[in-house]
């Protein structure tokens, strides 16, 4: 969860028009109320959801699952693969593929999870990011929530914008990045 909120941070830097329409639609469900975000609100603000799924595809926490090793033969596609062989699922090219999220998978864009104002169901959701089958993360939807909440509620009350240095001038970041999971 925070590795994702780290990248959700570089990309509201390097993205500022995503920051700008997410503080729109928070403050437009929130109305002129003073209170900050809940998760009764999350119906009514799917533009964040938007942002969360985009930020674990876009750079995902861990590019290379973690190793299963079979415990039978299988074969896929053709290749033998002998009881023992240790699998990673390739999560980066899964969710950089061009054929499913379009030919901009480098682009942070969170629309390409919209139809119009609402979710685009057709569009999968990134849980590569969480995993595979039984080893996949048992905290994702906790994660999940967590990432909703901070996320609606730092759109709401804060403005995220570049660094600047000593002269007051507005440092470019680098973009680079490492992922990383904590074990």
């Amino acid at each position: 969860t925070v590795s994702a909120l780290s990248t959700f941070f570089l990309a509201m830097v390097l993205y500022p028009n995503v920051q700008k329409r997410g503080r729109k639609e928070v403050l437009r469900a929130l109305g002129t109320s003073d209170r900050l975000p809940t998760f009764s609100d999350d119906k009514s603000i799917p533009y964040i959801d938007a942002i969360i799924k985009e930020v674990l595809r876009w750079r995902p926490v861990t590019p290379m699952a973690l190793p299963h090793r079979l415990i039978t033969d299988d074969v896929y596609k053709g290749y033998t693969l002998p009881a023992g062989t240790v699998v990673l699922g390739n999560t980066w090219a899964i969710l950089h593929d061009k054929i499913v999220y379009g030919e901009d998978v480098d682009d942070f864009r969170p629309e390409r999870f919209l139809q119009g104002d609402d979710l685009n169901p057709d569009i999968p959701h990134p849980d590569a990011a969480f995993g595979f089958g039984r080893r996949a993360c048992p905290g994702q939807d906790m994660a999940w929530s967590s990432m909703w909440l901070t996320i609606a509620s730092v759109l709401f009350l804060f403005d995220i914008t570049k660094q600047v240095d000593e002269n007051g001038m507005p440092m470019e970041p680098s973009g680079e990045y490492t992922s990383g999971m904590q074990m």
